[in-house]
């Protein structure tokens, strides 16, 4: 564990608020401003709607509380689920419209990240997208030859790709400071609350398009090393919860794996149960990295690199789970790293911020062992 009112009526208008008592306002013009008031009143409500999303995905981003998360002291995952750690094939639904779109209408992503579509067979062969960093001097024709790693980076609950520009950023900045090798990035469409599950009424498989879909498609057209030893995982908040069940779930693909303010809770306290596992916590379970981890700790000991990073302000109490799950990787024997970043909040920015390039040394170590 490391720790770092109106102007223009006149008096003796009717709309006016002293009208001339020799000339009482008129029933129509009463009327008529009930009506513009009810009128007001309706277009603040349909204002007010239209805003309460947008609300809760800036309270997350920016460190602040999000509707909807217990807010009672959490019980712990101790990771003792004694079920199968299996799921009944889900068979992908098109007449269940996803959270978000396939794809992004403005079809943009900010610099120095790249659009990027292509074809799932996961939704039937539907398009979804990506954003994809390609690293200084990947088009330069002296680097014809070479050949990088890549970590997939997932974004988190109610947020966008597009919100993972502080992790590209620091990156760039680790590449360009020497801290890390040129190394390719992947942000998968994750909409709006994935889980980077496959859900269970078949709407959302996004754990099957990144697995079966876009990391081949990320291989076979881009100069990737094509081996788990150079491919990791990370994500922040809900996608830190989804690489973390992705990296335990599928070590053969991921050598390792950065969780940045995840969530370890119990279905009890998954506000999304119904919504993702069709309420079923044999379902959640069977995905739930803690439960992971704890079935198979010889395995993750030996083929993934883990690492945590929480900031010990995190408003939505995800640093009381992380303390309690670096406490039981300790008593499973699975090395692992726990970053504390002192004074941060629920932000992946601040984190980011905080460690700068150092963040990628974590990696560094990782991939150097590989030839290009």
């Amino acid at each position: 564990m490391t720790i770092e009112g109106t102007e223009n009526s006149t008096p003796d208008s009717p709309l006016s608020g002293n009208p001339d008592p020799a000339r009482p306002a008129s029933r129509s013009a009463k009327s008529s401003t009930i009506l513009t008031r009810r009128r007001l009143l309706l277009l603040w409500l349909i204002l007010a709607a239209a805003a309460i999303p947008l609300t809760v995905r800036l309270y997350h981003h920016y460190h602040r509380r999000a509707s909807g998360m217990p807010s009672s002291p959490p019980r712990e995952n101790t990771g003792d689920f004694a079920g199968p750690l299996t799921r009944p094939a889900i068979a992908y639904n098109p007449s269940r419209p996803p959270s978000r779109p396939w794809l992004d209408p403005k079809r943009t992503a900010p610099s120095p990240l790249a659009y990027h579509t292509f074809a799932a067979s996961a939704i039937g062969g539907r398009e979804t997208f990506c954003l994809l960093y390609l690293p200084p001097g990947y088009n330069d024709p002296a680097n014809a030859a070479r050949r990088y790693p890549v970590i997939y980076w997932l974004h988190g609950y109610l947020c966008e790709p597009q919100h993972g520009t502080p992790f590209i950023d620091a990156l760039d900045a680790a590449i360009r400071a020497g801290r890390i090798g040129p190394t390719i990035a992947v942000i998968p469409n994750g909409l709006v609350d994935s889980w980077f599950v496959d859900t269970a009424d078949g709407s959302q498989p996004v754990e099957s398009i990144i697995i079966k879909d876009l990391i081949p498609h990320i291989d076979a057209n881009y100069r990737t090393i094509p081996d788990r030893r150079a491919r990791a995982v990370e994500g922040f908040s809900m996608g830190a919860w989804g690489a973390g069940h992705l990296a335990f779930k599928y070590p053969e693909l991921f050598s390792a794996v950065t969780m940045v303010s995840a969530p370890f809770q119990v279905p009890e306290e998954f506000w999304q149960l119904q919504r993702i596992f069709a309420g079923d916590p044999a379902a959640y379970y069977a995905e739930d990295p803690v439960t992971r981890a704890r079935r198979d700790p010889a395995r993750l000991a030996q083929d993934v690199r883990i690492r945590m990073i929480c900031g010990d302000k995190d408003q939505l109490g995800h640093y009381g789970d992380n303390i309690a799950f670096d406490k039981r990787l300790t008593q499973w024997q699975i090395p692992h790293e726990f970053k504390i970043v002192p004074g941060v909040g629920h932000s992946d920015a601040d984190i980011y911020e905080r460690l700068g390039p150092g963040a990628f040394d974590f990696y560094k170590e990782a991939f150097e062992a590989l030839g290009r």
